[in-house]
């Protein structure tokens, strides 16, 4: 009987060391599972937040492949000019020497039509 009670007592003993090792244990897999939930959420909005810069940095790179290709086109219409520069110069001052021989001739028959006017 003694070793019958001995071996109730360890019984005993065993139950509520697994008893208070099962509570530890569901203790621990709370903090795992809180941990995990909190990981899984953060996952999600970093996961939203990173598919937001990537949609914001495509809209940016078109947005500068566009301004290059504009400014490529800018660039050569701009050379362009530059080569037909010194002919439009030219034309310019030949305009404007054209100009100042009509207004001459114009004051000389403004002049011619006064005479004859002051003839009749």
């Amino acid at each position: 009987m003694g070793e019958r009670l001995k071996e109730l007592a360890d019984r005993a003993s065993k139950a509520v060391h697994e008893k208070t090792r099962l509570t530890a244990k569901e203790s621990i897999k709370l903090t795992i599972t809180r941990n995990l939930d909190h990981n899984t959420t953060r996952y999600n909005e970093v996961k939203s937040e990173v598919k937001r810069v990537e949609q914001k940095l495509a809209a940016l790179l078109a947005e500068q492949k566009d301004i290059f290709r504009s400014s490529k086109g800018m660039r050569m219409e701009l050379e362009a000019l530059g080569k037909e520069w010194a002919e439009f110069e030219a034309k310019a001052k030949a305009a404007e020497e054209e100009e100042k021989s009509v207004e001459a001739e114009w004051g000389r028959m403004k002049d011619l039509m006064s005479f004859i006017k002051g003839m009749i």
